[in-house]
């Protein structure tokens, strides 16, 4: 606000000063033959330039501007760091996953982002679940980068700055697992919007663009992203890391929330220590979400290697998980 003024008195003085110049140019030459038919043709002349300007050529260099793009070798980190700094709105982040939590940028971001949460910013963050078919197919576009280990340390490393975080924040704070990989990568601070296209072999921020918000191509970047937020298929931190289940032998009821993995849309859970005793006894029964029931059983030693991959991707490697399979009863 006050450098609204100050621009503004600075934009009054040289007007002032402008007129003034202008008298003192004029005024010796006041008797000149014709004058003050000259003076009005000027006058007349610069007020119809202005007018040109106003309606036709200030409208046309906006309007050419609003999709101005702006290439960059690379994503700066540092840079979108500082401008989380002085976020006062919004900040989206759309990623396989993302450099801002590797070990060199983590500790700048986790407290810039807590800054910025003080200040009521809101933050949205999707990434990729490393056991999906969308990881290992990025993993093997980027190798020798270990992706899925890259996806499977931001998750981690997220849920454990949400742990920390003060309560009333994590409104603020969004996290959505997606089994679908993004097309690009996307930052968007306030009205900054940079994103890089995917490729093969090629990591996004290898080619980066930066374009407004409220222009064509960061409108259909931001809605794409908004679509992407809003469709099926989203899990928070909570539902990607654990699935909540009560096993019942006996009569005895059992609540435990364990790890799991997806495989060929079936869930596998690793029962091993919380329930380990309880999901191989004869009469167990298991209930999920909405009451519904299921029971646990083995597989084919071949399926339980395949899972077993998918399950050391998603948590890394794991030599005591025993992973069975929900079976609706």
């Amino acid at each position: 606000m006050w450098r609204g003024r100050w621009l503004s008195y600075v934009y009054l003085g040289i007007g002032f000063l402008l007129l003034v110049a202008a008298f003192f140019l004029l005024y010796p030459v006041r008797d000149t033959e014709g004058f003050g038919t000259d003076l009005r043709i000027n006058i007349g002349a610069n007020l119809l330039d202005l007018v040109l300007a106003a309606l036709v050529l200030q409208p046309l260099i906006l309007f050419l501007n609003r999709n101005a793009v702006k290439r960059r070798n690379r994503l700066d980190y540092r840079a979108v760091i500082k401008r989380i700094e002085d976020a006062a709105d919004r900040v989206d982040i759309w990623k396989h996953w993302t450099g801002l939590l590797e070990a060199k940028h983590e500790r700048a971001f986790t407290s810039a982002v807590l800054k910025a949460l003080e200040r009521g910013v809101r933050f949205r963050i999707v990434l990729t679940d490393p056991s999906s078919p969308a990881a290992a197919e990025r993993a093997r576009q980027v190798a020798p980068t270990d992706a899925v280990a890259l996806m499977r340390q931001n998750i981690e490393r997220l849920d454990e700055f949400v742990g920390r975080m003060p309560a009333n924040f994590r409104d603020l704070f969004t996290v959505r697992i997606s089994q679908a990989g993004p097309a690009h990568a996307l930052y968007r601070v306030d009205d900054w919007l940079s994103y890089g296209i995917f490729r093969d072999r090629r990591v996004s921020e290898s080619s980066q663009r930066e374009v407004r918000v409220r222009g064509d191509l960061g409108e259909l970047a931001l809605e794409a992203f908004d679509n992407r937020w809003k469709g099926p298929g989203l899990l928070t931190l909570a539902e990607h890391e654990r699935m909540p289940l009560r096993l019942t032998v006996a009569g005895e009821t059992a609540e435990h929330e364990l790890r799991y993995v997806l495989y060929e849309g079936e869930h596998w859970v690793n029962v091993n220590p919380a329930a380990l005793s309880q999901a191989f006894h004869p009469d167990h029964q298991v209930i999920g979400d909405g009451a519904r029931r299921y029971v646990l059983a083995e597989a084919s030693p071949e399926t339980r290697e395949r899972v077993a991959a998918l399950y050391a991707a998603k948590y890394g490697p794991d030599q005591g998980a025993v992973l069975l399979r929900l079976i609706g009863a």
